[in-house]
């Protein structure tokens, strides 16, 4: 894993070189060949507990929902150093998500239980 695997258009804000492309439905991609991991990141000040998807970030889950290689990454207390923390969601639309989200609001705003 290296600066590639950040693949958001984000990556521009630490790293030179491509912008990053926002359609693809993820953040990251790590590993080679035809398995790669994907992680879409989310980020919340508070201890979390709701997240929204973009379009292209469901199209992109439920793309992947039987293979489980798209996972979100969710960032609780992003502002306060000493609570930090980085929690490993499964894939709200593959098996190990089910049950475990809620939709609210539409298709594309669920909520989590840690």
């Amino acid at each position: 894993m290296d600066e590639t695997s950040w693949v958001s258009s984000n990556r521009r804000k630490a790293f030179p070189g491509p912008s990053g492309d926002d359609g693809l439905g993820f953040d990251f991609k790590v590993g080679s060949g035809k398995r790669p991991m994907m992680f879409e990141v989310k980020a919340t000040r508070g201890d979390g507990g709701q997240i929204e998807l973009g379009e292209s970030e469901v199209r992109a889950a439920q793309q992947h929902a039987g293979n489980e290689r798209w996972r979100l990454l969710v960032v609780t207390s992003v502002l306060d150093p000493e609570r930090v923390d980085i929690h490993m969601l499964p894939n709200p639309f593959g098996k190990q998500g089910r049950g475990r989200y809620r939709e609210e609001g539409g298709a594309l705003r669920f909520s989590y239980r840690l």
